[in-house]
């Protein structure tokens, strides 16, 4: 079955990279809940949580630490959530382990409807957040 997270490691699917090195990459959603919803994953494939390496995990967590830090200074986030889902029954859909962090923001209300990021919205957040991570 092929996975969509290793299809955008190998360059094979478009989307927002805000971050990248030999280990990690981090992308926007491309269903966002809130504007700069960034998901960080690790590049080689593990389903779930209890399959990869701590070394692995220590690293990816380590980006998602960046990415709010960030997502507070340069998209002005009032509280960024950091959610990881195990398995179909806790609400895993794409079956590579994956962090999503979502920034909330006073008075903006969630997209319950997710529809798909703008290319708009997509190249001008996912510019900041980049450029962000670079100086960091």
């Amino acid at each position: 079955m092929e996975c969509a997270f290793c299809n955008i490691v190998r360059g094979l699917e478009e989307a927002y990279i805000v971050y990248e090195d030999d280990c990690v990459i981090a992308f926007l959603d491309k269903y966002p809940v809130t504007r700069g919803h960034t998901l960080v994953t690790p590049k080689e494939h593990f389903e779930t949580i209890l399959e990869v390496p701590d070394s692995v995990l220590c690293r990816t967590i380590s980006v998602v630490k960046r990415i709010v830090s960030v997502q507070f200074e340069y998209l002005k986030a009032d509280g960024v959530r950091v959610l990881q889902n195990n398995g179909s029954a806790a609400g895993q859909v794409i079956f590579h382990l994956h962090f999503h962090v979502i920034p909330y923001y006073y008075g903006v209300p969630l997209r319950h409807v997710r529809t798909p990021i703008t290319r708009e919205e997509g190249e001008s957040i996912s510019k900041v957040l980049r450029e962000a991570l670079e100086k960091d």
